[in-house]
């Protein structure tokens, strides 16, 4: 068997090398690079694709990958709309996610990233960097046990967030099609996403990017939302109308906003651009504004969820080539 293992990262290296040496049996060729239309040639031969891809895969390179025999793609993310199901489908190719990874990483970073805010710790900052060492009335903070928190997607990450945020004594609503007991135990479910919007200080985002909840953050919203309020998306970007972040902000509805996700993310994320002209204005803007705390899709960037990331991807992969199936199969 032979697996291709594409955007390989330095950090991933103790977890690639413990899986080849209990796999010694499995072919595993590593790359840094992305698959497109330059690396395709790099799936002659292969079974498996193991993945980590913002960027989208051109259908000429699926096609590619069904003609020299490719059973499976293996993505190390829990999400995978940047992958062409109906096309997989089509060409009878399996796609397996890790749901599970760690959903105490990303619930770290969305608490992490609403301290970091309602403490106006960006601008405070700044001002320190200047030498202005005043105590200025727009830097005054509110504690977190005097919020509400609004979490609208109630799985293991909601979940994990929930149960850090009540940890700091705030009060912690959630909305969700499936409500669940587990979750009952950190909140309180509302009715709706307006009746959240409404009563949520801190709204944080923990659902999948779908046609039903795209740009579901929009301008109406965010009216909803009191004055002062803070907008955390450490989902995916298509959920959240970027622009009508910007003029929630501009109008003082928002304190501040916590993305680490961008809708448009794909050209710029992971890479090192320095010195590199971008030419979209809106993801300019975004990483520009001092309301607003950007990180590059690194919610998840932990030891333990890196390592549960390769080894459960290519645990898939090999499970489903031995026994043509899988527990994470997204596509049966």
């Amino acid at each position: 068997m032979k697996i291709v293992f594409f955007n390989y990262k330095e950090v991933e290296e103790k977890a690639v090398e413990e899986w080849k040496k209990e796999n010694s049996d499995i072919e595993l060729v590593v790359t840094n690079k992305d698959l497109d239309e330059s690396t395709k040639d790099m799936l002659v031969g292969a079974d498996a694709v193991c993945i980590s891809q913002i960027k989208e895969i051109p259908d000429s390179v699926y096609d590619f990958a069904a003609e020299n025999g490719v059973k499976i793609f293996s993505t190390r993310s829990a999400g995978f709309d940047m992958y062409k199901l109906d096309k997989l489908n089509e060409l009878d190719i399996k796609l397996t996610n890790v749901p599970s990874y760690s959903p105490n990483a990303i619930a770290e970073h969305a608490v992490t990233a609403a301290l970091i805010i309602s403490r106006n710790i960006k601008k405070i900052v700044k001002n320190v960097e200047e030498h202005n060492f005043s105590w200025e009335k727009r830097l005054v903070s509110r504690e977190m046990r005097t919020l509400t928190v609004g979490i609208l997607g109630t799985g293991r990450i909601g979940r994990a967030a929930a149960k850090l945020f009540s940890g700091l004594g705030a009060k912690v609503i959630g909305f969700d099609l499936y409500p669940n007991e587990e979750a009952e135990k950190y909140l309180t479910y509302v009715d709706s996403v307006e009746e959240l919007a409404k009563r949520s200080d801190v709204v944080t985002l923990h659902m999948p990017a779908t046609k039903e909840n795209h740009h579901m953050v929009d301008d109406e919203f965010l009216s909803l939302m009191p004055d002062n309020s803070i907008l955390i998306n450490s989902g995916r970007g298509a959920l959240v109308d970027t622009e009508a972040v910007f003029r929630a902000l501009d109008s003082g509805k928002l304190l501040g906003a916590g993305l680490d996700v961008y809708e448009f993310e794909g050209p710029f994320v992971p890479k090192d651009l320095r010195g590199e002209k971008i030419e979209d204005e809106t993801f300019l803007k975004l990483i520009e504004r001092d309301d607003i705390l950007y990180t590059p899709h690194t919610a998840y960037f932990t030891e333990t969820a890196v390592a549960n990331l390769v080894q459960g991807a290519l645990n898939s992969s090999k499970n489903f080539l031995e026994t043509s199936d899988d527990d994470f199969i997204v596509n049966r």
